[in-house]
């Protein structure tokens, strides 16, 4: 566990209290059978009966992160599709969405002829469509969800509908030429972010998991210094840095962690257990 030199004093001279934790799943508190550990489920119970909100900062969809909401023990809206999104399951209701221009969707869909290795997932609620089945069920449900739609045409299957992200599951080796590939195409019209060992996607402009945790906190009425991310990804970044108390885990990436206050162990470790009970429940760890 180390702290990053150029946010270090704040953890040394924290000054106020965490009203607010947004926690990313993947990596953070979803080991690789997607589980959350009894240390971690009993972390979050813990800071959920101090009176602290806890909310999930995902790249998942509304529909995939449901069933994640009551082990977590949500009590706070939600911020998914990596910050384009606010959904309260509380009352069902989308507080906040943006999307990604028609035609840049459309383009974004034609890469898949150019790469046949990268498989495309376009996003357009309710339906997650794709060009073919190149994996299990299970892989889709798991990262994707059950509403999956074969169509093999994905600009047709938009029907001029604004997709909220285009998706692309690439071999890991592939990663940086993708990120290239895809920054080059959408330009200054959208975000491109990795958000997975496998995933690298294409994003509004705006959808950002710390955009995303500044607006939602903003409506809680939660200044930024009472605010605690913890995430492992380079599309944690935004949230880890931007938040008053930022936590990359131990097996995160490079660029989570040059922006954390603190580094958590490894998820092998319950690392985000250990800076729950280190920074919002005071133990010594």
């Amino acid at each position: 566990m180390s702290l990053s030199n150029n946010r270090k004093s704040k953890i040394q001279n924290p000054k106020s209290k965490i009203d607010l934790l947004a926690l990313d799943l993947d990596g953070t508190i979803l080991d690789d059978t997607f589980k959350i550990s009894p240390r971690v489920q009993a972390a979050l119970q813990a800071a959920v009966n101090t009176g602290v909100r806890v909310t999930i900062a995902t790249g998942r969809p509304v529909a995939v992160t449901r069933p994640f909401v009551e082990a977590v023990g949500v009590n706070a809206p939600v911020v998914a599709m990596q910050g384009g999104e606010i959904y309260d399951f509380a009352t069902e209701m989308m507080l906040y969405r943006l999307t990604l221009p028609h035609d840049l969707g459309c383009a974004l869909t034609r890469l898949e002829q150019h790469f046949p290795a990268w498989q495309v997932v376009v996003y357009a609620n309710p339906a997650l469509y794709v060009s073919a089945i190149r994996y299990s069920q299970d892989f889709y449900a798991a990262l994707l969800g059950t509403n999956l739609a074969v169509h093999a045409d994905l600009c047709a299957a938009l029907d001029g509908r604004e997709p909220e992200k285009v998706l692309y599951i690439i071999p890991p080796q592939d990663a940086e030429i993708a990120l290239r590939e895809l920054t080059r195409l959408a330009g200054d019209r959208a975000t491109v972010v990795q958000s997975h060992a496998l995933f690298v996607e294409v994003n509004p402009l705006n959808a950002q998991k710390g955009a995303g945790l500044a607006r939602l906190a903003a409506d809680l009425d939660i200044p930024r210094e009472r605010v605690m991310a913890i995430g492992d990804q380079d599309n944690d970044t935004t949230m880890i840095e931007w938040a008053g108390l930022g936590v990359a885990m131990g097996n995160g990436s490079t660029a989570s962690k040059a922006v954390a206050d603190w580094i958590a162990p490894p998820i092998g470790e319950d690392g985000a257990a250990v800076a729950i009970e280190k920074f919002i429940l005071g133990a010594e760890v």
